[in-house]
């Protein structure tokens, strides 16, 4: 059966795939309002750190809900078939029966900590949150696999559709030369959450999720992301992002002895341009052959080849991946294995001694893609555990950060999960996946 009949069979059954979701800003609540009127879901709670925020995340989706800021209260909720909005994640966490946890907080600490709380209660984790997952995703993936517990990016965001698309070329015997999204919004690197207030608020957005989308660090986490999932790599720090449409793609992102931009095959970029808000892929075909049947079909001469979607849905596509984690085991895109990217801090304006970081989306720094072995090098410190960091001296605007420039804030999740992760890969023991993990045993209950 195909994934809608099944769903609509449980629907019928009164089995339902029970779905909690932590954070209910705008992906949080579109999520909410699609998964309140797919068949086969139940959507059992909403989790924002904002009072109120989760019961009109719920209310908008058709879900009768109460508040619950205590296990208690969320029981009596439960027993009376009513969802649960709370504050709280781990409230909904330990609601029973609960099938998959999706991460929508768009926030690195929160996503550091919510996984872990979830993978320990074995609950499917589905991730929206590409801040945490370039910072610490690779052991999180580890950590999920040893469990046996699906752990995954979802479906409709930029680096699951490449990885799709990534995938896809190579099955048809495209060599990836480069794998790259359109920038949706202007990149100004200065950018920050007051300067882009007005805006934010005209779009119905965060003003910090803005900046982060302005200044660049969305793109780059999303690369990075991209990266680890496929073995692909940056071709340079900050990536070339050059101003190329989709009728440029061919001639820009191919190696600079075609005529292109490109140092060497197999990496990641972006483009500001109409492509926007579609991916592609650029790939090569040296076999004959295969030139002969690409031609037939109209693909083009060769040797270069573009593969383009124009659009990718977010948060509405979130829930096939959901569906087939839980019922099928099914990875959408996780990292395989030790990082071979990052994406890193640098400074936003020159920072003084004794500042604190204010992160992703802020005043101080933004994020920058750069291959793995060159940040290790480098000692640069990820985007994703720069806030609360203190200033030890002073840093030039766009210098990327090094463990010498800030002392970081120790209290913080991710950042002792930063710390092990980069443990577990100096020393060569965070694993690499195996053939057969992208596909995990089926949840408890959920055939």
């Amino acid at each position: 059966m195909g994934l809608l009949t099944r769903l609509q069979v449980r629907e019928r059954e009164g089995r339902p795939i029970r779905v909690a979701v932590v954070g209910a800003g705008q992906m949080g609540a579109s999520l909410c309002r699609r998964l309140g009127r797919l068949p086969g879901f139940a959507l059992v709670g909403a989790c924002d750190v904002v009072p109120g925020r989760a019961a009109t995340a719920l209310a908008h989706a058709g879900v009768v809900a109460g508040a619950a800021e205590s296990d208690a209260e969320a029981r009596r909720l439960v027993d009376a078939r009513r969802a649960v909005a709370t504050t709280r994640a781990d409230v909904l966490m330990d609601l029973p029966d609960v099938d998959a946890v999706v991460d929508a907080t768009g926030d690195p600490e929160a996503g550091a900590r919510l996984a872990l709380a979830a993978l320990g209660r074995r609950r499917v984790v589905v991730t929206l949150n590409v801040e945490a997952e370039a910072t610490v995703g690779p052991v999180l993936a580890c950590t999920a696999r040893a469990a046996g517990v699906g752990y995954t990016l979802a479906a409709g965001d930029e680096p699951a559709v490449l990885a799709e698309l990534v995938e896809f070329a190579r099955l048809v015997g495209l060599e990836v030369v480069c794998a790259g999204k359109g920038k949706n919004n202007r990149l100004d690197r200065t950018a920050t959450a007051a300067s882009v207030a007005l805006e934010a608020a005209q779009r119905g957005m965060s003003p910090r999720m803005l900046a982060a989308f302005v200044d660049g660090t969305k793109t780059m986490a999303e690369l990075a992301v991209l990266a680890n999932g496929t073995g692909l790599v940056p071709d340079r720090a900050g990536l070339h992002g050059p101003r190329a449409d989709l009728a440029d793609l061919l001639r820009v992102f191919v190696p600079a002895a075609d005529g292109g931009i490109l140092q060497r095959t197999g990496v990641v970029d972006f483009a500001v341009g109409d492509v926007a808000p579609g991916v592609f892929v650029v790939g090569r075909a040296d076999d004959a052959a295969l030139q002969r049947d690409l031609a037939y079909l109209r693909m083009g001469a060769g040797p270069y080849y573009l593969l383009y979607r124009p659009y990718h849905l977010a948060s509405l596509e979130a829930p096939l991946t959901i569906a087939r984690a839980v019922l099928d085991g099914e990875i959408t895109l996780a990292a395989a294995g030790a990082p071979v990217a990052e994406c890193v801090a640098a400074a936003k304006r020159d920072l003084r001694p004794g500042e604190i970081l204010d992160g992703i989306g802020g005043a101080t720094v933004y994020g920058v893609a750069l291959a793995a072995d060159e940040a290790r090098a480098r000692e640069t410190v990820p985007v994703g555990v720069a806030a609360g960091a203190r200033v030890r001296r002073p840093v030039a605007r766009d210098a990327l950060l090094t463990a010498a420039d800030v002392e970081l804030d120790e209290a913080l999740t991710v950042v002792h999960l930063r710390r092990l992760q980069d443990a577990l890969v100096r020393d060569g023991t965070l694993p690499p996946v195996a053939a057969e993990a992208g596909r995990l045993p089926a949840a408890a209950g959920s055939t």
